[in-house]
């Protein structure tokens, strides 16, 4: 799986053009959901915010993994023009491919390979991606994305029992 960090809001809406954007949002609940990225919470907190200031969201919805093209054969309201995606780069990419003629903004980067102790609600960054190679042997809070506050030292081995 690959280990996803949300990017800042003001990199997101500096991507959108409030006067003819027709938003909608793609969440999904594989890598980036278990990186704490894609939820519910965090899908409705945007829509909220981008509202608020004024951009036009027409909906958005979380599908099992945006990696998978049959997912995506989404029915998108005929408005849309603009899709945000809390997504992975693979679930990303797959977005860009089935919806060639809209804009599509990441709201994710990604960090690099990991794997996961679920029994320990831990996932740990054993590939970093170039430019994240500082992250390696870190460890984050399953679903949360946060930092885990002491080292498990979980192992591949462990992981994979």
């Amino acid at each position: 799986m690959i280990f996803t960090k949300a990017i800042k809001y003001e990199n997101i809406v500096e991507k959108l053009e409030k006067e003819s954007d027709v938003i909608t949002i793609i969440g999904c609940e594989t890598c980036a959901r278990v990186s704490g990225v894609s939820n519910d919470k965090n899908i409705v907190s945007l829509a909220k915010k981008l509202t608020k200031d004024g951009y036009n969201v027409e909906g958005g919805y979380l599908v099992p993994a945006a990696c998978t093209p049959k997912v995506l054969f989404a029915k998108l309201d005929s408005k849309v023009n603009t899709i945000i995606s809390f997504a992975c780069g693979a679930g990303t990419s797959n977005i860009i491919r089935t919806f060639e003629d809209l804009k599509v903004i990441p709201v994710s980067e990604d960090i690099g390979l990991m794997i996961e102790d679920s029994s320990k609600h831990i996932l740990k960054v054993t590939v970093p991606y170039e430019n994240h190679e500082d992250e390696y042997g870190k460890e984050y809070v399953v679903f949360t994305g946060e930092k885990a506050e002491k080292d498990t030292n979980l192992s591949f081995g462990e992981a994979c029992k």
